[in-house]
């Protein structure tokens, strides 16, 4: 486990209801100084334990200058992160935190704005919306999720619910809600478009949006690929910049390999999420697994995330 960026020491100040099964985290700054400042997308690592470090996007804006807060849903499949925080933490508690980092920045432009939401996908999500509703952007909302209750943010949605704002509830007894695929339909091709949610409505999302330009396009996944840790076939990579050359077995990955031959590299997730250890790729080719990185980006293969991704044959180099 390793924090890519400077390391810092925050105090658990509040925990809140959200929804069934998400709670609000807000971490003050220990001294009471401003914490460095973020946009809307942008998240942070958080350390809970020895060998236990996750990444959540902040809530934009910030209640306070010396405060970040995020907000978790417990999962009964991950690695525990958020077990840890519903159940075993106090207010009081001294946490680690890294710097906030942004994969999911909103990329400026004239054109319309709509965002995708699915679950605790409204995370990033609703705070992109302020921040563009503050702007006075072209925006619009769709938020789906089980029901009213499990919407987080679902009564600030409806005091602020304009046309710009659409809610699904997908177990709904009444009328079938829209799908994806019925609002993406009706949008022009200059629209800015952003998505966050659970893998399949980001697989849908990209899938659907194959034919509009990648600059338009944007989306941010919450969890790994099924496929993102299994083992693959062995590969060599030179390290340009280290003057070395490696062979990566079928059961390490490329930040594992680089860290046994004493290869400094950032990294964070370990699962091809959070974009900490992306490297420029100098030559061959990439079998991506990584969540970061668009379709476009890929196809390129101009950067990689060495703690999933993996080269073919024997002719990767990379910027390290």
């Amino acid at each position: 486990m390793a924090l890519s960026d400077g390391v810092f020491k925050v105090r658990l100040q509040a925990i809140e209801y959200g929804a069934p099964g998400i709670n609000l985290y807000t971490f003050e700054a220990l001294d009471g100084q401003p914490l460095a400042a973020y946009e809307p997308g942008a998240h942070v690592d958080v350390v809970m334990g020895p060998d236990l470090l996750r990444q959540y996007s902040l809530l934009w804006p910030a209640t306070h200058p010396a405060r970040y807060q995020i907000a978790v849903q417990l999962s009964e499949v991950g690695k525990g992160g958020s077990r840890k925080l519903h159940f075993e933490s106090v207010v009081g508690a001294v946490y680690e935190m890294s710097q906030p980092r942004n994969h999911f920045p909103l990329v400026p432009s004239d054109d319309e704005f709509h965002l995708f939401a699915g679950g605790i996908g409204i995370t990033p999500i609703i705070s992109m919306y302020r921040q563009l509703k503050a702007s006075g952007r072209r925006v619009s909302l769709y938020y789906w999720a089980g029901s009213a209750q499990h919407m987080l943010f679902h009564d600030q949605l409806c005091r602020e619910r304009q046309d710009d704002v659409r809610l699904f509830h997908t177990r709904s007894s009444g009328a079938v809600p829209p799908r994806l695929k019925d609002v993406l339909t009706t949008l022009p091709p200059s629209a800015q478009l952003y998505c966050c949610g659970p893998q399949g409505m980001v697989d849908e999302f990209d899938r659907l949006t194959l034919d509009r330009p990648e600059a338009n396009t944007h989306r941010e996944r919450f969890s790994a690929t099924t496929d993102a840790l299994q083992p693959g076939d062995s590969f060599r990579v030179r390290l340009q910049r280290s003057g070395l050359t490696l062979t990566v077995p079928a059961e390490l990955s490329l930040l594992q390999v680089c860290e046994a031959a004493g290869v400094d590299v950032a990294y964070s997730c370990e699962e091809g999420v959070c974009g900490a250890c992306e490297v420029k790729v100098l030559a061959g080719q990439v079998e991506h697994r990584d969540t970061v990185l668009t379709p476009g980006q890929r196809q390129r293969s101009e950067s990689m995330m060495i703690c999933c991704s993996r080269g073919v044959g024997d002719s990767l180099v990379v910027d390290i």
